[in-house]
């Protein structure tokens, strides 16, 4: 049974190694999983689905957990992503881009499963980064 930091570690662990399967069975049955920055509420099959279309766009995509704080069955990371985005985006081409990602995941638990994950992800910066979003950045 995984405590909540051990469940933040291998929400960035188990994309890392693209084992979304196994991510899917640390959330709970009827889980909501937000992707703040896209606007998203997914169920835990949808995240799974979202992981793997994430993980095309940046084939190679890594992230680090920074700073992590836990309380009770609540828990935070802060998450910076980095990869190269080599596959489709949001239908947008691949730009050949890399890309650094800052982020924080909030997740709730039942004690040994995830009930919320609330992911806030820095998409404006993102899309800036690759050149996608007016006076954008150059990086």
């Amino acid at each position: 049974m995984a405590n909540v930091s051990e469940l933040l570690d291998r929400f960035v662990d188990l994309f890392n190694t693209n084992q979304f399967e196994e991510a899917e069975k640390d959330l709970a049955a009827g889980a909501i999983s937000e992707e703040v920055g896209t606007g998203r509420r997914l169920t835990p099959q949808e995240s799974t689905a979202s992981a793997r279309a994430w993980k095309q766009a940046f084939p190679d995509a890594k992230g680090t957990i920074t700073n992590k704080i836990t309380a009770g069955n609540k828990g935070a990371a802060e998450i910076t992503w980095r990869g190269t985005n080599n596959g489709s985006l949001m239908g947008q081409p691949p730009t050949g881009k890399s890309v650094t990602v800052r982020a924080v995941v909030v997740i709730d638990t039942d004690g040994s499963k995830i009930t919320r994950v609330a992911h806030h992800i820095d998409v404006a910066g993102m899309m800036a980064q690759l050149g996608a979003t007016p006076g954008a950045a150059r990086v």
